[in-house]
Parts: structure tokens; C-alpha cells; sequence
């Protein structure tokens, strides 16, 4: 027995414990096609130790024949199980396997049947190994295995720098894995390498062993498996679609099927340039920076869209949308901001309605006058400033026979004829001055830094434009008014001993007839030798008297 026979046997039973880890080992991406691979491989390396033992030549003929059914099913069940591993799930799918196996047989039986068609081998070269000389079909078969074995390493190759540390270990392992004996078999076929004077190939999958065994103890293959892309891509909730600047439709996955205008068969297709998803592919929409919302209406749907461009991917100018659907959040924001848009018109609302109760707390509803509250408020500031430099003008204006005017014409005549009056003092104001309605007929105004003549003068210009104001209902009846004017400090400096000598100046324009003004302090003209203090506090009780108030 040579030296060769055990070196295949210890090859063969580390074969056996790969293919007993990996029946063990959790379902994972190449898993079955490894573990027929190295099935595969064991019946190879069975074949060729039962070569090396047998005497007689046709045996071992025979056993160099029946070795292909390992030959051609290793290199193919192994590229479909690296192609696996690294994301490209196609090949091991049952029609993939089913076309594999068949491969297999028919190979094995081709090789058994030579003795008839001679496509494989042509002849003996060399009787005690043996050795032969090949016939067109061997290169065909291997050319095949030699070319399933580099596209699977190329493809591999490809997916290594988007792997993982860990899973770019196991790629690696599994990639010397493939070469070392499919070098050394390029090598014995066209260098004629040989180890222990036979073809090296068997010999090398120890190296294909050993690697696996050492990806399954230090790298966690079959443990911790790479996920296939397309697994995640597919199971993914969030549509997204792969797009090209015209709006062609490189790759959806199932939840983008469900769309307004996609579906199963929309890859391969562009979208209508008013599709919503078309402001995506402009080049200032690639920047992947913030989430624009976007509505298919259609649907009854908003989703929140992610823009990814995939230059680094090798692919410019593509964009991969990721719609997450935000249709709850959007309605409970549109509730929120209605709610809040209608809270903001309620304390609008309330504002306006506070500011009309404060208007009115100081505003006379009739007339648009600040009232009698409002006076006792602003005034008293400035009564107080006043000086003999600057004087403060307080006037009380009466309405001349206003009672009769109700009595004749009705109330609605005498609150046109109070609203009349309102209307000609506002509009003769200026600067700082302010008029007020002080109750029923009588109006209080009030004129900073005015003296005596300025005062007389304002009166005569209000007596002017009552007397000239025309009013349909009182066309035969004159209006007129009597005044009584106040001068701080002379009168005094507060409101309630401004308001007490305008009213008693008021009383005494009444009683001399009306339809005039009259100036505090000078208002006891003509009247007895009684002191003013006591005339003045009888004239004011009698002037309240014979006034109504409101």
C-alpha cells in the first residue's frame, strides 16, 4: 500500500465530519450544496483509493470511470453553495439542484460508457496509475467545472467589500477553499504536476477540508450566516424602489408592488413623469438630507421618503427610495394642528371679547364716548399737573331742553341728538384732549394746556356746528348747550373739585338762560352778597336736583 492511500483515507474522514457539521449545523445560505459538494468529494476520493489498491488494470479503469460522478457534482455543488453564501440564493433552489444532479449522472455515465464512444478518454498512457489520453468531451467537462468555478469565485469576490468582518472571514475561507484543488488540478492537466507520482487534486482537498472546518470553528459558518439581500429586500414593510434619472424602475420589492402605479411586472418600466415619485430623481433631490413627505392620493396614503444615491454603489445617478408610511402620524399631526388652529381662533375670540368687555367697561354704548368710570381714571393725572403756566380746562356741557326733545319726538330722536353731539365734540378733539359722556344729556371734556380764552373759543366752535348740524325729526327746534368750565389749579387739583365748580358754573349758565358758558369764579356775577362757598354749595345742590342722572 502506498503512502498516498492513507493521506486520501484521513482526507475522506475529514470530509465525513464536514458533512456530519453541516447536516448538524443550523439552516443557513449554501448549507445543502456544500454538504453534497463534499458528499461529492468523499465518492472522488473513494474511487481513487480504491484505484490505487486494485491489481488488475480494467479495475482500475473502472474506478478512474465511476470517480466522475464525484468530479463533475463536487465543482458544481460547491460553486452553488459559495454562490449561496454570498447572496445569490437562485442557484440552490430545487430546479437549479435538480439540473445539477442530472449533470452529475450524466457525466458519470458518460465516463462508464467510454469503452463504446471514446469521448472521454482515447486511449492508456500509462497502465500502473493509470493514465490516459483524453478525448474531446473530458475538455468540454472541464472546461465547464473550471468555468462555474471562477464565476463563482468572481462573484463572490465582488460581494466582499459590502460584507460584514465576520462574514468576510467565512467568504475568504471558503474562497481558498475552491482554488486550492482546482489549481493544483490546472497545474497536474497542464504542467503535469503531479504529487506522489498521481494526479494532486484528491490530495488538495485536504486543504478544501480543513479550510471549511476551520470557517465552521473560528469563523461561525453556517452559525452566523451572512442574510441574503434579497432576503431582507423582500421582507422588508417599507416599499423601495431603485430608480434611474428617467424614472426607469430598476428594482422594487414586494410592499412597492402595492403602490399607486406599480406592480408585479413595473421593474423595467418608467413611470409617468406626474408620478409622485418622479421630483425624487432631480439632481437637487439627491442629497439625501431631510425626509419630504409625499402623498398618494390614490391610496389614501403619505409616506415619509428617504433618498439614497447609490454612486458608491457603483451605480450614478440611480436613487433607492425608502417610503416609510406615515399616514397615522400625519393625521394625528393634522388633528393636533387643528385643534390647535381652533384653540388659537377660541382665545382669538376671547381676546376680542375681552376686548370688547373692556371697551365698554370704560366706552358709553350710545354715544362712543369714554364714560364716566374711564374719566375718574385718566383725568386725575392731569388735574394734577396742571400749573398756572398750564392750566387744565374741565367742561361740563348740558344739552339745552333735551327733555323736551324726548318728550316731542321720542327717545330714538334724543339718542340721534346725543349721538350728534358725541360725534361733533370727538371730531373737534386734538392731541391729548378727551371727552366723555357724564350722564343722560350732560357730557364732560377735558383739554390740557388750555387757559380761559382757548376754552371759551372751543365751546363757541361746538355751539357753531350743533346749531348748524341738520336732523330730519328736529327741523323746526334749534339745539344748543350750556357749559360750565373748570380751570385746575384755580377750581382745584382734583377730579371731584374740578367736576363740583364746572357743575356749579354749569348751573349758573342754566339759570341765565341757557345757550352759554360759564367760568368758575366768575360765575357769581350778579348774584348776592352771600359768600361763593355757600352760594356755590346751595347752587350745586339745587343744579343736582333739578338734573336727571343715569
Amino acid at each position: 500500500m502506498s503512502l498516498s492511500t492513507p493521506i486520501l483515507f484521513v482526507i475522506a474522514m475529514l470530509a465525513v465530519v464536514v458533512v456530519g457539521r453541516i447536516i448538524t449545523s443550523p439552516e443557513a445560505p449554501g448549507r445543502v450544496a456544500f454538504a453534497l459538494a463534499a458528499v461529492a468529494s468523499i465518492w472522488w476520493i473513494a474511487m481513487v483509493v480504491l484505484r490505487l489498491n486494485s491489481a488488475e488494470l480494467p479495475d482500475k479503469v473502472l474506478f478512474s470511470r465511476l470517480a466522475w460522478f464525484g468530479i463533475v457534482a463536487t465543482p458544481l455543488f460547491w460553486s452553488a453553495g459559495l454562490l449561496d453564501h454570498a447572496g445569490f440564493s437562485q442557484v440552490t433552489r430545487r430546479m437549479p439542484v435538480a439540473i445539477m444532479l442530472a449533470a452529475s449522472m450524466i457525466g458519470g455515465i458518460l465516463a462508464l460508457t467510454d469503452g463504446y464512444h471514446q469521448w472521454i478518454y482515447t486511449g492508456i498512457v500509462n497502465e500502473e496509475r493509470p493514465s490516459f489520453s483524453h478525448g474531446w468531451l473530458f475538455y468540454v467537462l472541464l472546461g465547464t467545472m473550471y468555468l462555474c468555478m471562477l464565476l463563482a469565485c468572481l462573484l463572490s469576490i465582488s460581494q466582499l467589500k459590502r460584507s460584514s468582518r465576520l462574514h468576510r472571514r467565512q467568504m475568504v475561507a471558503l474562497l481558498v477553499a475552491t482554488c486550492a484543488p482546482w489549481a493544483c488540478n490546472a497545474a497536474f492537466h497542464l504542467f503535469g504536476f503531479r504529487l506522489f507520482n498521481d494526479d494532486p487534486t484528491p490530495f488538495a482537498f485536504s486543504a478544501t477540508v480543513l479550510a471549511v472546518l476551520l470557517a465552521q470553528h473560528r469563523g461561525k459558518l453556517f452559525i452566523a450566516p451572512p442574510i441574503a439581500r434579497d432576503i431582507i429586500f423582500s421582507i422588508l414593510p417599507d416599499p423601495i424602489v431603485v430608480l434611474e434619472p428617467s424614472g426607469l424602475v430598476l428594482e422594487t420589492n414586494p410592499a412597492a408592488e402595492k403602490l399607486t402605479g406599480f406592480g408585479v411586472e413595473t421593474v423595467g418600466t418608467k413611470l409617468p413623469s406626474n408620478h409622485p415619485l418622479m421630483d425624487f430623481v432631480a439632481p437637487d433631490r439627491r442629497d439625501g438630507a431631510g425626509k419630504p413627505i409625499v402623498h398618494f392620493d390614490a391610496m389614501e396614503k403619505v409616506f415619509e421618503v428617504s433618498v439614497q444615491p447609490l454612486e458608491h454603489w457603483g451605480r450614478k445617478g440611480n436613487v433607492m427610495l425608502v417610503l416609510r408610511d406615515v399616514t397615522a402620524r400625519e393625521a394625528a399631526q393634522k388633528s393636533l394642528s387643528d385643534a390647535g388652529e381652533a384653540l388659537k381662533l377660541r382665545l382669538e375670540e376671547n381676546l376680542r371679547l375681552q376686548e370688547k368687555l373692556e371697551q365698554q367697561a370704560f366706552q358709553d354704548h350710545l354715544t362712543g364716548l369714554f364714560n364716566r368710570r374711564h374719566a375718574s381714571t385718566v383725568i386725575p393725572p392731569l388735574l394734577s399737573d396742571a400749573s398756572e403756566d398750564e392750566p387744565v380746562s374741565l367742561i361740563i356741557l348740558d344739552l339745552d331742553y333735551f327733555k323736551q326733545v324726548n318728550d316731542r319726538h321720542g327717545h330714538d330722536v334724543g339718542d340721534k341728538v346725543l349721538s350728534v353731539f358725541a360725534m361733533i365734540l370727538s371730531d373737534n378733539l386734538q392731541g391729548a384732549e378727551m371727552a366723555f359722556r357724564h350722564g343722560g344729556e350732560e357730557f364732560l371734556v377735558v383739554l390740557p394746556s388750555t387757559g380761559r380764552d382757548r376754552a371759551l373759543e372751543r365751546c363757541a366752535r361746538w355751539r357753531r356746528a350743533l346749531a348748524t348740524h341738520s336732523i330730519a325729526e328736529l327741523r323746526d327746534t334749534p339745539l344748543s348747550f350750556s357749559a360750565g368750565i373748570a380751570l385746575a389749579p384755580h377750581a382745584g387739583a382734583s377730579l371731584a373739585e374740578c367736576t363740583k365748580a364746572a357743575d356749579v358754573a354749569l348751573y349758573r349758565a342754566k339759570i341765565s338762560g341757557r345757550n352759554t358758558d360759564v367760568i368758575w369764579g366768575e360765575h357769581l356775577g350778579g348774584i348776592g352778597p352771600e359768600g361763593p362757598m355757600e352760594d356755590g354749595d346751595a347752587v350745586d345742590r339745587r343744579a343736582r336736583r333739578g338734573r336727571a342722572r343715569p
